[in-house]
């Protein structure tokens, strides 16, 4: 879905503005050299206030990933319309172009999902966000095929299928040109066209 950093902009509270130093100290300096030291550079407030609220880095990133999950889940689009309507929404929120925030968002998320490998709470928080997506995407492609509008066997395969274009086009914006992102942006409307939609 689209992302973006712009529910940073008026953080609510301590736990936000702590959450929102957290983001920008992540985006210049990197997960791996990250501290609470440069969180609370960023946070212009005392570190000790950190600290009354998390007990380590680890457990602070934990509730950024969180909330910025959370985010991503709130921007999913309610199927207000027709399945191919829907479909066509998800395809532009998918590869639609990014703003620079929409970016270091997506950088952000793409340096925490590489620790899910090695880190069970943000494993978890990852599993969480994508079944969240990919089931309501399945739920709207069972509504197609429900009208005779989409012609696949197993709408939860595909929903997979649109799941994992997203999280892949996420890391493409970080290194790729937007002519690779246009080039699957083809060739995925090219599958919607011959194995979704029902002739």
């Amino acid at each position: 879905m689209t992302n973006n950093i712009s529910f940073f902009q008026n953080p609510d509270g301590t736990r936000e503005e702590i959450l929102e130093a957290t983001f920008y100290a992540l985006r210049r300096h990197g997960y791996a050299d990250l501290t609470i030291s440069k969180i609370g550079d960023e946070f212009g407030k005392s570190q000790s206030l950190i600290y009354h609220h998390y007990d380590d880095k680890d457990e602070l990133l934990v509730d950024l990933l969180d909330y910025m999950l959370e985010q991503v889940e709130n921007q999913v689009p309610l199927p207000n319309q027709s399945p191919e309507e829907y479909i066509e929404i998800i395809v532009d929120e998918i590869f639609g172009t990014s703003s620079n925030s929409d970016i270091e968002f997506s950088q952000a998320v793409i340096e925490l999902r590489a620790q899910a490998a090695h880190n069970n709470d943000y494993n978890r928080l990852f599993r969480r966000s994508d079944d969240f997506i990919r089931k309501q995407i399945a739920r709207v492609i069972q509504a197609g095929v429900d009208a005779g509008a989409f012609a696949v066997e197993d709408p939860s395969q595909t929903a997979a299928l649109f799941q994992t274009v997203l999280i892949g086009i996420q890391a493409e914006r970080i290194t790729s040109d937007e002519k690779t992102i246009d080039d699957v942006r083809t060739e995925f409307q090219r599958y919607i066209k011959n194995c979704l939609l029902a002739e």
